[in-house]
């Protein structure tokens, strides 16, 4: 085993050396002087070509700073740019250099800031003293155009091509022959819109130059970026007589630039945005929130039985299945949602634009159950699971490290809470978050107590003048906190998981409890039991539901399964095909507290419901508001043009009845007729009514 780990840590380390090899080699072997300095200026880093550039030794530069080498901009002067460059990210600009000897020479800085280590510059240094001169004599020396290492071309003042030199056929792999009489257009590679273009040429115009980074393709398809510099030259009469671009092919530079950003920026691991990355990609995104008043959200996630694996089995298996998360993850969000690595086990999640705090737990849910699957590494089976917290923008903070914080409370508490499950640290309904976790808690070993009862509320069919059906309501009281209010306890159940455990437990009493109504006389009382989406969201579900229907006995046309047409809406294609799956087994749906949500008619028609229930709230003031009364007859004559049953729920009055009668409303269910029973009262109820 020991041979085996210290095989495994000299891969580790051969790897370390290979990244730390390759940036070596990146540095040394650029044409540009490179250095790194800290945010005071003081350089930390050198190369041996910025060495030879200023004359002054690797040891030397080490103690030296910005301001000894400049020689256009004063000590202050250097500092506000330093402090530009900081709030900016990055720059571009010319200016001079002081030679260890005196010599003052030009000079071009590409610098980049990034934050990591308290903040650093990242920056290339190019000697333009040649090309500088070269661009003002240029005209004055043939010998200087023949043999300039940057690309020269020479236009008319129609743009057509009347010269080139040897740098610029050899870039973009013309001759000279093909170029004259050309516009310089037969590079173009199509990056570049006409505004670009526009732009340019305005500036050229109203200026007499123009210089930036073009992308252009050279004649064997190949597409490469130069820096480019245009003058108009003019004659004697101040007219425009020629255009001369000189252009430096910066390709390799720029691939060089991105190897160093993505060292900086990305987990070399798992190629995801890394902590620095991450918490910049939020900083942007939280502004856009800030103008569009819109919500964020962070998953922080915790991979659980991590650290087994890893030790047990060593870092290479350890790396191959922190892949394989992270790739579960990137399948798990949207393309528009960041994803980061925060080292370890630990992932973030960035979600913007969420509609609903239901929308949020359906995707932990979504993760939690992914984690829920084996990972097969080197042709094993390993378990682990998740933890996820989530904070909310602006409800938990309105900064970045506000909702870190947040996000990780909430992680910790859904490991404390057993693992492999969600928990929002906002509160929500009223409650506070000790409230939140206090219920939690006590959640999680209800079941196991017994704590949980269902009741039944009869449903009447006015034609008849009988009960035909119940809905089953669940009811919980816990020894210390006493009866708990549903609207309480089932977001809490929804957010951390239980609602599926509990919600089966729900099916299996209610399908039970209406086993013994049929046995005792009542063979065709429709039992109506209330599912949450993040149930039917589960894969397990219908097989689940299927063998529970099987086991008990109870007839599929029986049973009834109503959900809210809030949730549905939240994803309706995918509730499209979980909810034609029930039905395909007999089982009949029913939208509940239909007229609050989105009531998309479009999407109504499709949907393979059999029951629309209106909600109480339009039902209670029926005879008092006409609104109320024109809501409900709207939706009374929707859902018998598209041959489907209604219910109104809520009737508490003889009034109640007598309108929805008169409406063409004939199924009632409310606290008219009687409030939701125990079991033996409810038998009772049915055989006295």
């Amino acid at each position: 085993m020991k041979k085996y780990q210290d095989h495994v840590e000299n891969i580790e380390q051969s790897k370390l050396e290979k990244l730390a090899y390759q940036y070596s080699a990146i540095i040394e072997t650029t044409s540009d002087g490179y250095w790194v300095s800290d945010m005071q200026g003081h350089f930390l880093e050198v190369n041996n070509r910025f060495c030879t550039m200023s004359g002054y030794s690797r040891e030397e530069l080490l103690t030296m700073k910005i301001p000894d080498i400049e020689a256009s901009e004063s000590p202050q002067e250097t500092k506000q740019h330093i402090e530009t460059i900081i709030k900016t990210g990055s720059d571009r600009f010319e200016t001079r250099h002081r030679k260890k000897n005196g010599t003052i020479y030009e000079v071009e800085i590409t610098t980049t800031f990034s934050t990591i280590d308290g903040g650093n510059f990242f920056v290339f240094v190019r000697d333009i003293t040649k090309r500088k001169k070269n661009e003002k004599d240029l005209m004055l020396s043939a010998k200087v155009f023949s043999t300039m290492t940057d690309g020269v071309v020479i236009t008319d003042v129609s743009e057509k091509i009347i010269n080139a030199n040897d740098a610029f056929c050899r870039n973009t792999g013309y001759t000279l022959e093909e170029l004259v009489g050309k516009a310089p257009s037969i590079l173009s590679s199509g990056w570049h819109d006409g505004a670009f273009y526009k732009d340019m040429w305005k500036q050229i115009r109203d200026e007499g130059n123009w210089k930036g980074e073009i992308i252009d393709r050279r004649k064997d398809g190949e597409v490469y970026t130069s820096e480019t510099s245009i003058v108009a030259i003019k004659d004697k009469n101040s007219d425009v007589a020629h255009y001369i671009a000189v252009s430096s092919d910066i390709t390799m530079k720029k691939e060089q630039e991105k190897v160093i950003k993505n060292l900086a920026y990305y987990d070399t691991l798992t190629q995801l945005p890394n902590r620095a990355f991450f918490e910049e990609r939020f900083n942007n995104k939280i502004a856009s929130a800030k103008r569009k008043k819109s919500g964020l959200a962070l998953l922080f996630i915790d991979l659980d039985n991590f650290k087994t694996i890893n030790d047990s089995y060593g870092h290479f298996v350890g790396d191959k299945f922190l892949k394989n998360a992270a790739q579960r993850l990137k399948n798990s969000i949207r393309e528009e949602d960041i994803i980061g690595r925060f080292g370890g086990d630990e992932f973030m999640v960035l979600i913007e634009d969420f509609t609903t705090i239901s929308n949020l737990a359906v995707l932990a849910n979504k993760i939690v159950e992914l984690f829920n699957q084996p990972f097969i590494l080197e042709n094993n089976e390993f378990f682990s699971g998740a933890s996820i917290g989530i904070s909310v923008y602006p409800d938990n903070g309105t900064t970045y490290h506000d909702l870190m914080k947040a996000a990780d409370t909430a992680m910790y508490h859904a490991k404390a809470s057993g693992k492999g499950g969600f928990k929002f640290y906002s509160k929500t309904m009223g409650d506070t978050v000790s409230e939140r976790i206090g219920l939690d808690s006590n959640l999680r070993s209800a079941l196991s107590n017994k704590e949980f009862h269902l009741v039944y509320q009869p449903k009447v069919d006015l034609t008849v003048n009988k009960v035909y059906g119940m809905e089953a309501l669940i009811r919980w009281i816990n020894p210390a906190l006493g009866f708990v209010p549903p609207d309480k306890f089932i977001p809490i159940l929804e957010e951390n998981g239980l609602i599926y455990e509990i919600g089966l437990w729900i099916i299996r009493q209610a399908l039970s409890d209406t086993k013994k109504f049929h046995d005792a006389g009542n063979e065709g009382l429709i039992v109506s039991i209330n599912i949450s989406y993040i149930q039917i969201e589960n894969d397990r579900f219908l097989s689940d539901l299927k063998a529970i229907v099987d086991e008990i006995g109870v007839a599929e046309h029986l049973i009834e399964l109503e959900i809210t047409e809030s949730q549905i809406m939240n994803n309706i294609e995918a509730a499209l095909v979980k909810l034609r799956e029930i039905t395909s087994c007999g089982i009949k749906i029913s939208i509940d507290d239909f007229g609050t949500g989105y009531s998309s008619l479009s999407y109504l028609k499709k949907l393979p419901a059999e029951i629309i229930k209106i909600d109480k709230s339009f039902v209670l003031d029926i005879d008092k508001d006409e609104d109320d009364r024109s809501i409900v007859q709207a939706i009374i004559a929707l859902s018998k043009s598209l041959n489907k049953n209604v219910i109104a729920e809520g009737s508490e009055t003889q009034t109640h009845i007598d309108t929805l009668k008169e409406l063409g409303c004939t199924k009632v269910q409310g606290y008219f007729y009687s409030k939701p029973l125990k079991f033996d009262e409810f038998l009772a109820y049915v055989t006295n009514f």
